[in-house]
């Protein structure tokens, strides 16, 4: 036996083989020490990932990220939640069309206000009594009741806001207003062009602590409408007295309000946690917050919004996102909102120790959280029913007609007219298959008008002559075809679409089969209320008034100023035409806010130029001829400049030797004008002039942006009154509907017979 044998009859292990041993080794050695290092370098399990959307914005916003990464780091590889942004205005309608999908969010922080809705539209989770961080019996009396439907809890209370005062030092050495009484009294004493309280009095949200105070509830029992029923009501001529005596300035928006206590002109500012000073009154630090006053003895509430978390019902993970939720809601953080932001505690052991929440705690996050809770106290958390949609237009509309100082019983009357329209009965719901059968008969209808059209068509003349050559049969179908199917898919099916919404009604979060009632209440209303503001004959005539008119100064400014402009001996022709365009380029919405800030009652340009007449402080959207004015003028400024370009256009094309003849034989200008230039400047202004009155006709930005209707939706054309009703009062949508199908219908008679009276004139 050899020595590099073992005993055995195996070799023993060669020199190379032994390093390799001892290398491999060290190997595993080197590996297992430095397994810690490579998990530190390695990027941490996410774990399971829940999407959380918002809405907040500014100091909120980065509050509640930086609470969400804290909760991230405490949840690392477990939960990692990702915040997402969602634009307030279409927050409510992404959640309706993405959670029955199965898509959006897992978690969402959000207003209690759209609960009711929400719940309808099968968006919301249940939530156990026993999530609650608090325990049902340990949050601030009203604020769980205030996140229920029909006692059951269908979100965490987060925080709420109230309003309260912020008022001026220097104005009001002695402190807060104890009562308006006390508040109107001190008006001797401030300075000339100051007054002792602004407020946005035009919003039933701000109107809270007199219409509270007054006794007032928006909704009564089955929530049937009580806003306009004593002793509340008493509390909308409130407002306009306020304003006759000089305790509230002439206009009385928010941000007119904001704008006069922040340039030291008010004592007194009725508002919420959101609004931080600034202007002169930071500046000076001459500004702190006081509790809401009392009015006519009785004390002032506040409409409160609760802020909380609710689980999608299409939540991936949703023992994860109630986790999230729930810390959200809990102590940590309540204490972290409380110490950035100053708003109120939810847990009313809280109240009695707010040390407990950490520090720093500013003196004045402690003093506005008591605040809010009096606010409260004495107030009311806002129904989360949808049928508080239907609510805030109407009252609007009454402090609006207060303020101007017109009669308010009749405004009363007609909100309250409105809110009947709202709460009427409807019939059984009818199912989907009918709806879907009904959309696609009205789809075959028009189809068949269309194909019959077409063949109507066929038999013109040129047509016969087109099928005579051999032309018109199937081999032109497939150039027809995509004509064909677009016309359907953006011209018929929208309309199929608006026709059979218009015979259902949105109740209760679902559409409800009811024929041609909603086209029946439109064209057949009570015979006292057929011409009455909000009716559609009112509405009618104004939209065919404001077409007319501004139609008519389209044509006479744009046609004007072509014939000063057409002339080559006109300097600085180029440069004038490419000014007078510039209203035209300018995004519509964009000519109608500069305008409406002209027409301003305090700082607008024209009351500055009219100043010297008397007009200094008038109100232009308190009447209703000063309002369509003001609309009028605008229309005017965005049309003129396309009928300028079309007749600029048109007049080129007339023979120069025409011009001169009629000269040499001694035409005036007139003549000129009537039997040279007009007859050809006719045939392209004509159609301008159709075009025209169609865009006139439906030009919504001008109306909602600049008089928005005031006052009480007087100057309200067509178009405007079918958003309303859709969308500011109670959600009808189909009877907008219905008014869209009657614009549609009354659009296309005017375009037959104006077609018609064009061919005859061709002709």
């Amino acid at each position: 036996m050899s020595a590099s044998e073992d005993s055995g009859g195996k070799a023993a292990p060669s020199r190379v083989q032994r390093w390799l041993l001892v290398l491999g080794a060290l190997a595993i050695l080197t590996l297992v020490s430095l397994r810690p290092l490579m998990d530190l370098a390695r990027p941490p399990p996410a774990g399971v990932r829940v999407v959380l959307w918002h809405s907040q914005r500014g100091a909120e916003r980065d509050a509640l990220e930086a609470l969400l990464r804290r909760f991230n780091e405490e949840h690392l590889g477990r939960i990692q939640v990702e915040p997402l942004g969602v634009p307030d205005a279409s927050f409510k309608d992404k959640l309706l069309h993405t959670v029955p999908r199965g898509s959006g969010p897992d978690l969402f922080v959000r207003p209690h206000n759209e609960l009711g809705e929400l719940s309808r539209g099968g968006v919301l989770a249940p939530v156990a009594p026993s999530d609650l961080p608090f325990g049902e019996q340990g949050y601030v009396a009203g604020l769980v009741e205030g996140v229920s439907e029909g006692g059951v809890p269908k979100a965490l209370p987060l925080t709420y806001k109230a309003l309260f005062v912020f008022y001026n030092t220097k104005l009001l050495p002695e402190g807060p207003p104890a009562s308006l009484a006390d508040l109107e009294a001190r008006r001797a004493s401030l300075p000339e062009g100051s007054y002792p309280l602004a407020y946005d009095a035009t919003s039933l949200f701000f109107h809270a602590p007199f219409f509270l105070a007054a006794g007032g509830r928006p909704l009564g029992e089955g929530e049937r409408f009580s806003l306009f029923d004593e002793p509340g009501s008493k509390s909308f001529a409130l407002p306009g007295a306020l304003k006759q005596r000089g305790v509230l300035p002439p206009e009385l928006s928010y941000a007119e309000s904001i704008r006069l206590f922040e340039d030291e002109r008010v004592a007194a500012l009725v508002c919420g946690p959101w609004y931080t000073p600034a202007g002169k009154i930071a500046a000076s630090k001459s500004w702190d917050v006081g509790p809401l006053f009392s009015v006519e003895g009785r004390p002032a509430g506040s409409f409160v919004t609760v802020e909380a978390a609710f689980l999608a019902s299409s939540a991936r993970h949703p023992k994860e996102a109630l986790e999230v939720a729930r810390y959200l809601a809990g102590p940590a953080g309540q204490a972290d909102r409380f110490q950035k932001l100053g708003l109120p505690p939810v847990e009313r052991a809280a109240y009695g120790e707010l040390a407990r929440l950490g520090e720093p705690i500013s003196e004045r996050a402690a003093v506005l959280a008591e605040f809010q809770r009096r606010a409260l106290e004495s107030g009311l958390v806002t129904p989360s029913s949808v049928r508080m949609a239907a609510v805030w237009r109407p009252a609007e509309d009454v402090l609006r007609t207060s303020l101007a100082g017109r009669d308010l019983p009749q405004a009363i009357d007609a909100a309250r007219y409105t809110l009947a329209k709202v709460e009427a009965e409807r019939e059984a719901p009818a199912s989907a298959p009918v709806y879907g059968a009904l959309l696609v008969a009205l789809l075959g209808v028009l189809t068949i008008l269309l194909v019959r059209h077409v063949r109507m068509a066929g038999i013109s003349p040129e047509a016969s002559r087109a099928r005579q050559m051999g032309s018109w049969g199937m081999a032109a179908l497939p150039y027809m075809l995509p004509g064909a199917l677009a016309t359907l898919a953006l011209v018929l099916a929208p309309v199929t679409v608006a026709a059979g919404m218009s015979l259902f009604e949105f109740e209760q979060g679902r559409f409800v089969f009811v024929g041609l009632s909603n086209f029946r209440d439109v064209l057949l209303p009570p015979l006292e209320r057929a011409f009455e503001a909000r009716s559609f004959y009112f509405a009618l005539g104004v939209t065919v008034l404001w077409t007319l008119l501004n139609v008519v100064a389209h044509v006479a400014i744009g046609l004007s100023l072509a014939m000063m402009l057409r002339p080559a001996w006109v300097k600085l022709r180029t440069p004038f035409r490419l000014l007078l365009i510039l209203p035209w380029a300018i995004p519509n919405y964009i000519t109608a806010l500069m305008w409406k800030g002209m027409f301003h009652a305090q700082v607008g340009a024209i009351n500055a130029l009219l100043a010297p007449f008397g007009f200094e402080g008038y109100a232009w959207f308190d009447r209703f001829s000063t309002a369509f004015f003001a609309n009028l003028v605008t229309n005017t400024w965005l049309g003129f400049p396309f009928m300028m370009v079309v007749t600029l256009g048109a007049l080129s094309s007339i023979p120069k030797e025409l011009e001169e003849a009629a000269t040499l034989d001694g035409a005036s200008r007139w003549l000129r004008f009537k039997h040279v230039v007009l007859p050809h400047v006719r045939p392209a202004l004509l159609p301008s002039i159709v075009l025209g009155s169609v865009w006139t006709f439906n030009m919504f930005n001008v109306v909602y942006l600049v008089s928005a209707g005031e006052p009480g939706s007087q100057t309200d054309i067509l178009v405007s009154e079918a958003y309303r009703w859709a969308f500011e009062r109670g959600q009808r949508y189909g009877y907008a509907a219905s008014y869209s199908v009657l614009i549609f219908l009354f659009l296309l008679g005017y375009t037959r017979v104006t077609r018609r009276l064009t061919e005859e004139k061709h002709a």
